[in-house]
């Protein structure tokens, strides 16, 4: 009976070690594979902050000629429209009598001058008073005078344009009768072209006369000089009035064009990067992930300027840096902290 009992416990024994050999679990392996991210070394440079300005474009000097003489138009010699250089006769007024009266007070003026030379002579001789020497000496000179303005109003019945200059309007035509004071024309130099923008207290602060500065008018971009910053802000708005002096030597940049001034900044060190390369971690900031020892560093950051190429950025994080390793493919699939496998791109 003992023997077919310990049979019995022999033959139990080895089913359950038999069954426990079956159900032994495999060793797990380890399937976790290191992940491989591309990663480019960016370089601090020169970052400035541009300031950007709309105004309009403006002629540097905007003149009426007008009449200086009365008389009728003889000749006119312009057409509004035209370019015209400085000295050229633009209209000719009848001189009428004006000829005549040159004459008359150059005869007077002539007369004049031999008394006040006799009445000198005789007054070194002693037979002249010295108050008929200085009342011959004033009748010399008034004589003089008379000359002169008779001469001057001669003159001007010739009218020439002061200045390179477009001739913009025409108030006159041949035969018309003017007296002085009447507008002849109107004329505007467009060359420089002044570009007129305002600027807030901030900007205002990072401008300064003759900095230089770039002017978009249209599809066109010119290089300018700052000219002008006005020393008082207007009292609604709290802005200053600037100018940018603009060369337009073929006078194709017309007066009255909406326009932007573009000045740098103040200077300073930043990194510059494709926008593809700002991504935002679980709390919603926005950053880059970086490359350190090996791991993936999420690090917030700053866009300075938005160029539509790429971010200039910055960083409490990364001033003290000259370089940084930021990954170009595979962010999106690593996390703060992870070990990965790094394939640099040049």
């Amino acid at each position: 009976m003992k023997i077919i009992v310990l049979i019995v416990l022999l033959s139990l024994a080895s089913v359950f070690l038999f069954f426990k050999k079956d159900n032994k679990v495999a060793p797990t392996l380890n399937t976790e594979l290191t992940k491989k991210v591309e990663v480019k070394e960016f370089a601090k440079t020169k970052f400035s902050k541009k300031i950007k300005l709309r105004g309009f474009s403006e002629a540097s000097r905007v003149v009426t000629i007008k009449a200086q003489v009365d008389g009728k138009v003889s000749s006119k010699q312009f057409e509004k429209g035209f370019f015209y250089k400085a000295g050229s006769i633009l209209l000719l007024i009848d001189p009428e009598d004006k000829v005549a009266k040159v004459k008359e007070m150059e005869a007077l003026l002539n007369q004049r001058k031999k008394e006040f030379e006799v009445a000198e002579s005789l007054y070194t001789k002693g037979f002249r008073s010295e108050v008929k020497l200085s009342q011959s000496r004033t009748n010399f000179e008034n004589a003089l005078a008379l000359y002169e303005k008779s001469q001057v109003e001669l003159n001007n019945t010739k009218v020439s344009i002061p200045f390179d200059s477009v001739v913009d309007k025409s108030f006159v035509e041949l035969g018309d009768y003017v007296k002085k004071g009447d507008s002849i024309a109107k004329i505007v130099d467009l060359d420089p072209i002044v570009i007129q923008a305002t600027a807030n207290e901030r900007e205002i602060n990072n401008i300064n006369i003759n900095q230089n500065a770039l002017v978009r008018i249209g599809n066109k971009t010119e290089k300018g000089v700052v000219s002008y910053i006005s020393k008082t802000s207007d009292p609604s708005t709290r802005s200053f009035t600037i100018q940018v002096r603009v060369e337009n030597k073929e006078n194709k940049i017309l007066s009255g064009l909406s326009s932007e001034i573009i000045i740098d900044g103040p200077s300073s060190k930043a990194y510059f990067i494709p926008s593809s390369l700002a991504t935002l971690n679980g709390k919603g900031q926005i950053g880059i992930k970086i490359i350190v020892n090996n791991k993936v560093k999420f690090i917030p950051i700053e866009i300075l300027s938005d160029t539509g190429n790429g971010f200039w950025i910055n960083s409490n994080n990364i001033e003290k840096q000259n370089k940084l390793s930021i990954i170009t493919q595979g962010q999106d699939f690593t996390v703060d902290g992870e070990k990965v496998i790094i394939i640099k791109k040049q």
